[in-house]
């Protein structure tokens, strides 16, 4: 099990890097599928051997070796938490195709928190084939593993958080972003068939704390106030991301409480 989690990690390091790639090119409407990488100011290739996940990083110094630009820490950062993800999906659902799944969302989620930071922008060209291709993939896991009951569980999620969402828009429109909304339809049908409504109950809290708290404390920060534009969807992720693991022992634990 030990081999399987570190080359889940390994497999999770190549990945993150192809996710800089896709996260710098979905937006500007560039293929992700062919052309090498180039640096964005001296339009110098990038070789192989300087493509190697977090270690060419380190040994470029951060640095481009054409033209000395930095480069961006969020380049390695992006990589090692994909790297960490897949490791934790292995742990979490063991070697099955649930685990793979599951490591496939995260990559999303990683992707599409990179966009929205720097665009403010989750793009229908990844939130919607994630929502199909994922319920394709979470009926493939279950009629593999012997266990279609957590398919229930995924379309109250999908339903549950989706709609939560869906009714904050409607009510106050400003306070939503429709890429917020359709993104929580994906997040709901993830966390129901990992963890049942507890799940995404816990999903939606944990959002909307660490997005408040993360809120409050940039508008400090900057001195903008209200008029900053925070991005709420890497919060939706993150509070997502922890919900799979623990979001069940979290809503259990509170009920358990009262």
């Amino acid at each position: 099990m030990t081999a399987a989690v570190i080359l889940a990690g390994i497999l999770g390091l190549i990945f993150g890097s192809f996710g800089t790639v896709a996260a710098h090119r979905i937006p500007r409407r560039e293929t992700i599928v062919t052309g090498r990488s180039k640096c964005p100011n001296c339009g110098r290739q990038i070789k192989a051997v300087e493509n190697i996940p977090v270690v060419s990083y380190l040994a470029l110094r951060g640095r481009c070796p054409g033209c000395g630009l930095s480069i961006s820490a969020r380049y390695p950062l992006t990589e090692l938490v994909t790297g960490v993800l897949f490791a934790l999906a292995v742990i979490e659902f063991g070697l099955t195709l649930t685990a793979a799944v599951y490591a496939a969302f995260f990559w999303v989620l990683v992707v599409l928190t990179a966009i929205d930071l720097e665009h403010k922008l989750l793009p229908n060209r990844v939130v919607y084939p994630t929502f199909v291709v994922g319920w394709i993939a979470l009926v493939g896991a279950a009629l593999t593993e012997g266990d279609t009951s957590p398919l229930t569980n995924a379309a109250i999620g999908a339903a549950l958080f989706g709609g939560f969402f869906l009714l904050v828009a409607f009510v106050y429109p400003a306070g939503m972003g429709g890429g917020d909304v359709k993104l929580a339809f994906v997040l709901g049908t993830f966390l129901g068939y990992a963890g049942g409504v507890g799940a995404v109950v816990a999903g939606m809290f944990l959002s909307f704390l660490i997005g408040g708290v993360s809120g409050v404390v940039a508008m400090k920060l900057s001195g903008q106030g209200r008029k900053m534009q925070i991005p709420f969807g890497p919060f939706l992720a993150l509070g997502s991301i922890i919900s799979v693991f623990v979001g069940d022992a979290l809503a259990q634990g509170y009920v358990d409480f009262l």
